[in-house]
C-alpha cells in the first residue's frame, strides 16, 4: 500500500484517506483542518499541496507527496507562487479585509500548478464578517482553487462553512511517539535524550502532545523556562502539603512574577500539576497533563484529600480569571493566598 504524508507524525487513518481521495481525484475544494497549535496543520496542508502536484502521484511503491520531484520540492521548501497564506497580520482578530484582499486573487489561474492552494491560517479568530465574506468565495469557486482553513477549534467556524468543507481532525501524539520522533529528526534532541533523559521525558510531558511545541522546548532558553515552571509546581505542592508555613508560601507565591501575563502562565502549569493529582485520586489510569511519571502523581495525590485538591484547583481558576479580568496582581496574589490559607 502506498504511504502518504511522512512527515505527519500519527494520524494514520487520516493519511490512508486523504491519500485515497487524492490517487482517485476525489478531494474536496476546502478543507478544516482542526487541531492544537503545534499539531501539525501546517505541515499537513503542504503536504497535501505538494501531493497534488507530486509528479509520481500515480507511482506505485513511491511515497506521496515523493519529495524529489521538482513540483514537490518547490511547494515543500515554500517557493511556490501557488500556494498562498492567508493570515490575520498583526491584528487581534482576522477581519474581512484580508479576506476580500483573497477573494481578488482566487479567480487569476494558477501559475505553475494545476490547483492553487490557499492556506487560511488561525481560521478561529476570523470575525463573523470575515467569515460572511469567505463563504461568498467558497459557495463557487473556480475549479482549480483549493482552500484549507486552519483551526484550534472548528466550534468557531460558521456551520454555513462547515457544512461546505469537511473537517479533518488532527490528533495529539503520546509522548513516547513524539520523543522516538524528535530523536529520529533531531540531533539536538538526541544529545538532550542522552545526556539528560529526565530532562528530555519532562520536555515532552510539556509538550502536551504537540510536536510543535517540543520542537520549539528544544531551544535551550525556552526549554530552561518550561523547566523552572514545572519546578515551580513542585514546590508549590510541596507547600500546600503537611504542616503548611504560611510564610514560605506567601514568599512563593510573591516569586512567581509581578507581570500579569507571566503569573499567568505559572498559575496555569500548577493548575495542570494539581488537576493531575485530583484525577488520580478519581482512577489510577487517568490521563496525566503534567507529569512524565505516574507512580510520582500517584505518590503525591495520597498527600491529598479529594476535597483539598478540588479547593486548590478552584482557587488557582479564580485567580486566573481574576488576571485576565485586570484585576490589580498584588491583590490577586494576597487573595489567592488567603484562600491557600483560610486559617492563617
Amino acid at each position: 500500500m502506498k504511504e502518504a504524508f511522512l512527515q505527519l507524525i500519527g494520524n494514520r487513518a487520516l493519511r490512508e484517506h486523504l491519500r485515497d481521495d487524492i490517487c482517485r481525484d476525489r478531494l474536496s475544494h476546502a478543507y478544516i483542518l482542526e487541531g492544537a497549535a503545534g499539531a501539525g496543520k501546517h505541515t499537513l496542508a503542504l503536504q497535501i499541496a505538494a501531493a497534488l502536484e507530486c509528479e509520481s502521484k500515480h507511482s506505485d511503491g513511491v511515497p506521496l507527496p515523493c519529495q524529489r520531484c521538482p513540483s514537490c520540492k518547490k511547494i515543500l521548501s515554500g517557493n511556490s507562487p501557488d500556494v498562498i497564506y492567508v493570515n490575520r497580520g498583526d491584528k487581534a482578530t482576522f477581519g474581512v479585509e484580508a479576506i476580500r484582499e483573497m477573494h481578488s486573487g482566487v479567480f487569476i489561474a494558477p501559475n505553475e500548478c494545476d490547483s492553487k492552494i490557499y492556506v487560511i491560517e488561525e481560521a478561529h479568530l476570523m470575525t463573523a464578517q470575515a467569515q460572511n465574506a469567505f463563504l461568498l468565495t467558497l459557495e463557487e469557486p473556480p475549479a482549480y482553487v483549493r482552500f484549507f482553513l486552519l483551526c484550534e477549534s472548528v466550534s468557531t467556524i460558521l456551520e454555513t462553512i462547515r457544512s461546505r468543507a469537511p473537517v479533518l481532525r488532527l490528533e495529539q501524539h503520546a509522548p513516547q511517539m513524539i520523543g522516538e520522533h524528535l530523536k529520529a529528526t533531531e540531533a539536538s534532541a538526541r544529545e538532550l535524550a542522552a545526556r539528560s533523559p529526565e530532562e528530555f521525558r519532562e520536555l515532552l510531558a510539556a509538550a502536551d502532545g504537540s510536536v510543535g511545541r517540543a520542537l520549539r522546548l528544544l531551544e535551550p532558553k525556552r526549554r530552561k523556562s518550561v523547566m523552572e515552571q514545572r519546578a515551580s509546581a513542585r514546590e508549590f505542592l510541596s507547600l500546600c502539603g503537611g504542616h503548611r508555613n504560611s510564610v514560605a508560601m506567601l514568599g512563593f507565591l510573591n516569586g512567581l512574577g509581578s507581570k500579569r501575563d507571566e503569573l499567568t502562565e505559572r498559575l496555569n502549569v500548577i493548575l495542570l500539576c494539581v488537576r493531575d493529582l485530583f484525577l488520580c485520586k478519581q482512577t489510577e489510569n487517568a490521563p496525566l497533563c503534567f507529569f512524565a511519571d505516574r507512580e510520582e502523581a500517584l505518590d503525591l495525590s495520597c498527600r491529598f484529600s479529594a476535597p483539598e485538591l478540588l479547593r486548590i484547583c478552584n482557587s488557582i481558576n479564580d485567580a486566573v480569571d481574576r488576571l485576565r479580568s485586570n484585576a490589580n496582581v498584588r491583590l490577586t496574589v494576597t487573595r489567592f493566598f488567603m484562600e491557600l490559607n483560610p486559617q492563617g
